[in-house]
């Protein structure tokens, strides 16, 4: 099977873990399973990955949060004296860093650094008698190199392109918020069956879900049907990874019973489906949140499809100025930024912009060559 990424490295933290020989200022003893990061900054060292290539950093980690004393922990990551990312966590998950080839061009060791000027002691805020200066706890970190593949550019001045296949928008695969894209698809014709079509899932739970193969995924055990609406509609919740989507099934129809059955059969089958797509790597998978989703949220997804097939994310966002609405740009080798003018609103996933969502998905369509 073709990969996306080549993992080099998969370092795991505390007692039992590899992290010792890379540790270097800046951590706290190990515990099970995982380090705190302590004090004002940590700092990690790697033996040299190989030139040539662009890599993806990955960190499971947690923070330390206490709302209302603190709401988020900053972190700055640097890369041998080059910062590649400033963000604010909040929770739990993993973070994705995109290191460009040309920090590592030199040989020698690779040393990370990971600032956290917002460390606190949780004896101070009143959660125990810990007196460390705590951040982040780091559980797991994995280090992948970006293969190459070929990116469809745009014909030439003066040379046709060629046509957008009729089924074009079946080439896409949504991986869940709201009903808007699978919406999409049924304005022009096409009902394509897929897991998270009309599902919301966390992204933090989608990365893990898909890690695991949705193992447990139509259990009936984890399955929760409620009624809900003036029209007693049953909606479907699953413990597992907190997937939640309508059924279009009724209490006056069908008793609750009959469609927990039916729904771990149909759960069963689409977890199967969704995990043979992303390792055939035949379609592109679009990603979208009305809530704008982050480099280091969005970088785990891309890792985690890559990392089972050569896969293609379309990560879809706002247009802006410099990015007008319909149009798509390459980020890596298999990420696709896509732009739209407007989001359908989650009260009303059908008022969604047909014409900015076509042009952006054929846009896309044309780099990715799927």
């Amino acid at each position: 099977m073709t990969k996306g990424l080549e993992r080099i490295l998969a370092i795991t933290f505390g007692q039992g873990g590899n992290d010792t020989n890379h540790l270097g200022v800046g951590w706290s003893g190990d515990e099970p399973g995982l380090r705190w990061m302590v004090g004002q900054a940590s700092e990690l060292w790697l033996e040299h990955p190989g030139r040539g290539h662009d890599l993806i950093l990955e960190i499971d980690a947690n923070v330390l949060v206490a709302p209302p004393h603190i709401e988020a922990q900053r972190l700055v990551v640097g890369v041998r004296s080059h910062g590649i990312a400033q963000i604010a966590a909040r929770r739990p998950g993993t973070l994705g860093f995109h290191i460009p080839a040309a920090l590592i061009e030199t040989p020698g060791p690779v040393r990370l650094l990971f600032v956290h000027p917002d460390f606190r002691r949780p004896i101070d805020l009143g959660a125990n008698a810990d007196d460390r200066e705590l951040s982040f706890s780091v559980s797991a970190l994995r280090l992948s190199r970006v293969l190459p593949r070929q990116i469809h550019a745009r014909s030439p001045p003066g040379v046709a392109m060629p046509p957008v296949p009729p089924d074009m928008l079946l080439r896409f695969e949504s991986l869940g918020e709201n009903c808007e894209f699978g919406l999409v698809q049924r304005r022009a014709g096409f009902e394509p069956l897929g897991l998270l079509r009309f599902s919301f899932i966390e992204l933090v739970h989608l990365v893990i879900g898909l890690r695991r193969g949705f193992e447990g995924l139509g259990d009936p055990g984890t399955i929760e049907v409620e009624v809900d609406g003036p029209d007693e509609e049953y909606i479907v919740r699953d413990t597992t990874y907190g997937m939640t989507y309508h059924t279009w099934q009724y209490q006056s129809q069908l008793p609750i019973e009959t469609v927990r059955h039916q729904q771990a059969m149909r759960l069963g089958f689409l977890k199967r489906k969704l995990m043979e797509d992303v390792a055939a790597a035949e379609k592109i998978f679009v990603v979208k949140r009305i809530t704008p989703l982050m480099p280091e949220e969005v970088l785990p997804l891309y890792a985690v499809l890559n990392d089972l097939g050569a896969n293609w994310l379309l990560w879809v966002v706002l247009a802006d100025q410099a990015h007008p609405a319909g149009t798509a740009e390459v980020l890596l080798p298999g990420l696709i930024r896509g732009y739209v003018d407007r989001f359908a609103p989650n009260e009303n996933a059908s008022d969604f912009s047909y014409s900015a969502w076509q042009s952006m998905c054929e846009a896309a369509w044309r780099m990715a060559g799927i």
